[in-house]
């Protein structure tokens, strides 16, 4: 399949096994549908359906995909050759400079249909684009004109080359082929024939201190009307000094579903049954989606409507060593799709760039009102074509929750996520107070009020904080509508602020009509809770200077609040402070072994980086970790790492947490699980609680108990953490 080919070409071996595995294909009923089968080259990838002789000839031009070593799509079973089953995780085009094959591919298959319908506009500029797709550069390339433009663009992008380049280099081209080559003379007659793409963008001028967008009503002023900064730079010429970018979302909606397979697949939710034994595999199987469906009915009876979620993410586009810019893409999904489309790159759409330099904060609200305008419009409908049914429909789209994390989930809830009140889910009602010393706000000893009634851990009154029960009852969650209406008569009051609560303004996104009534509005991302919790307890157990949560100031807090007087400091002779060391840390001539260990690891690969590579002996630490590492450190590696190094009671706390957190990033969740793990989440913050000093719990310690509830509302955490759009930028 991969050997057979010479010098860019296959050879005659290579044909002829070829026709063998398409006897074979061909033979089995399973596998052909009306004459076709699904189409194993590289650029179709097994996505599309063709007939005999359009797969031999994809086949000699393209070659096989990549790993297709085990022809499950052809009727092969993939034990049959002894190979152990992996779940399929398909990551074409992660490593892949643009994603010109893959649209040209989808382009190959989108002939505009018989159709007793009329498409819509929109439709008919992409069925002409597409019907260009065939037509060579000339009759000596395999090179179609649309490719050869796609390409050419591609490039010009990709080396920011300008438009007077471009068009030297087409001509040069132009110059080397045929005189009768169908290539473009020019850039703008590039751009002409991808028009039928429909995916515009809009330049939006924003105020220079993010205070408003010159936009709709206010899209001819020239002064801001809060700060009364100036729009355009001096000068004669009308220059923006910062500008908003803005793809909208219902032209790359509507591309979805012109293309006859994606268009079926759209409906994938609502047509394949749901399983009966309480498993969790996709964002519909969650109660927050059911519950949409339920409250609007209406929406809900036709399963081309499109649930969506919001995701975004800042980054620093420039070197570290340049100036400090801070640059905020904003993503769109389609969870419509099922499990093995829903997340792809191919459909997760770029909807806003949010320019820097400055963090947008609390104007992040300002720059999102385009989206939210867009959104509205989605939910009462716009005339869309649907290739699967060759008609018109009305498509509506909803915006389920959003993906962020913490600090942007504080700009996208209006929720600061900083001091006494960060959770958002408990709001205003929390027992978190702040250190004396360490002056840091502490969760400690704030979960056992959520503890069933009768627990043995409410009445151990020295186990926590000196001499205390816990007698109260959890908080009670609100409603939408009790938020929003807390939101509206509290926001503004300084008095309260930080106090009763920590509204900052009123997020855009409450003028949805049906934003009162989701369950899961804002997603706590288990990818940095799960880095967070793995970065504290590996910086403590290991007592890493400037890091570890047990410092000097720690201890001293723990002397006011807890009754551990083997944890207290001790006053030397010659007047300096000594810090015992406890259970919690490991011996510093354990260390070794254990970094050892890490240094002779091995992963598969794709599976974790080279852990052993940041591992310094000398200075008994490990460099250059990233999230995902520790991830693999918390679910993996870390209760084997340190038993035997801890006392029994505190590893199997560790290990019960790691065990925790591998059960909640699972691929199929179970409900009657996540009912158990609510109920154990506390417990094992609560053992967390009797183990580490209050200094350690920060909200992300006390965000652990709020995962499970989520991942019930929303279905499988890897369709709402942060890791593929950490990867997109």
């Amino acid at each position: 399949m991969y050997t057979g080919w010479k010098r860019g070409r296959p050879s005659n071996e290579w044909v002829e096994h070829t026709k063998e595995f398409l006897d074979l294909a061909f033979s089995k009923p399973s596998v052909v549908r009306e004459g076709t089968i699904k189409c194993p080259c590289s650029m179709c990838r097994n996505y599309f359906w063709h007939k005999r002789g359009k797969v031999e000839l994809h086949l000699c031009r393209n070659g096989f995909k990549e790993n297709y070593r085990t022809w499950t799509a052809h009727g092969e079973r993939r034990f049959e050759h002894n190979q152990e089953a992996q779940p399929h995780v398909d990551n074409e085009g992660l490593d892949e400079s643009d994603r010109m094959g893959d649209m040209l591919a989808d382009l190959a298959d989108c002939n505009p249909p018989e159709i007793d319908d009329e498409p819509v506009p929109s439709a008919q500029a992409f069925y002409r684009m597409v019907a260009t797709a065939d037509q060579q550069v000339h009759d000596k390339t395999t090179h179609s004109t649309l490719s050869a433009k796609a390409r050419l663009l591609s490039i010009k992008s990709q080396y920011n080359l300008s438009v007077a380049c471009y068009d030297e280099i087409l001509a040069l081209i132009r110059e080397l082929l045929p005189s009768e080559s169908n290539l473009p003379s020019d850039f703008y007659r590039s751009k002409k024939v991808l028009e039928g793409l429909g995916m515009p963008y809009q330049k939006i001028d924003v105020c220079y201190n993010n205070c408003m967008l010159y936009y709709k009503e206010n899209i001819d002023k020239e002064k801001c009307d809060f700060c009364n900064t100036p729009r355009y730079e001096n000068g004669s010429n009308k220059v923006p000094r910062k500008v908003l970018r803005y793809m909208p979302i219902k032209d790359r909606l509507q591309r979805l579903y012109a293309h006859e397979e994606i268009a079926k697949l759209m409906k994938w939710h609502k047509e394949c049954s749901s399983s009966d034994s309480g498993k969790m595999v996709h964002p519909r199987d969650g109660e927050a989606w059911q519950q949409f469906d339920l409250d609007f009915p209406t929406f809900a009876q036709d399963p081309r409507n499109v649930r969506l979620g919001l995701a975004t993410d800042g980054f620093t586009p420039y070197s570290l060593g340049a100036a400090p810019y801070s640059c905020w893409p904003v993503f769109v999904i389609p969870y419509n799709l099922p499990p093995g489309y829903c997340m792809r790159p191919e459909y997760t759409f770029l909807a806003l760039v949010i320019p820097g330099p400055e963090h947008p904060g609390k104007n992040f609200n300002v720059f999102m009102q385009p989206v939210v305008d867009e959104l509205s419009n989605l939910w009462e409908g716009v005339e869309t074509w649907d290739s699967s049914l060759k008609r018109n429909f009305v498509m509506r789209a909803a915006c389920l929750w959003s993906i962020h994390d913490f600090p942007a989930l504080g700009m996208f809830a209006a929720w600061r996520p900083h001091g006494t009140l960060a959770c958002p889910r408990c709001l205003g009602d929390t027992h978190a107070f702040k250190l004396r010393h360490g002056g840091k706000a502490s969760w400690f000893d704030c979960h056992r009020r959520f503890l069933p009634i009768g627990h043995d851990f409410r009445t151990q009154a020295n186990a926590f904080r000196k001499n205390t029960i816990v007698l109260d009852e959890p908080p009670r969650e609100l409603t939408g509508e009790e938020i929003e209406a807390q939101m509206y008569s509290q926001v503004g009051d300084s008095k309260s602020y930080g106090k009763q609560h920590n509204w900052t303004h009123i997020s855009c996104f409450w003028q949805l009509p049906y934003f009162n009534k989701l369950r899961l509005r804002h997603n706590i991302d288990v990818m940095h809770n799960e880095k967070n919790v793995a970065e504290a307890i590996w910086n403590t157990c290991f007592d890493i200077a400037d890091k570890t949560k047990d410092n000097v100031k720690a201890r001293q807090d723990l002397a006011l609040i807890c009754d551990r007087p083997s944890l207290h400091l001790e006053l030397k002779v010659n007047g300096k402070w000594h810090k015992p060391r406890a259970a919690f840390c490991i011996d510093r001539k354990d260390k070794k072994p254990i970094l050892n260990w890490f240094k002779e690891l091995k992963f598969p690969d794709g599976y974790a980086s080279n852990i052993r590579r940041g591992v310094n002996l000398l200075q008994k630490k490990i460099f250059g970790l990233k999230s995902h590492d520790y991830h693999i450190f918390m679910e993996r590696l870390l209760p084997v790492a340190f038993r035997g190094f801890l006392p029994e009671n505190i590893w199997v706390c560790l290990a019960e947490l790691s065990y925790f957190y591998r059960q909640l990033c699972a691929k199929q969740l179970n409900k009657e699980t996540l009912l158990a793990m609510e109920k154990n989440s506390l417990v094992i913050i609560c053992k967390l609680e009797k183990i580490f000093p209050p200094g350690f719990f920060n909200p992300m310690q006390h965000l652990i108990m709020h995962l499970p509830y989520e991942a019930r509302l929303g279905g499988p955490v890897h369709y709402r953490w942060m890791y593929p759009f950490e990867r997109y930028t």
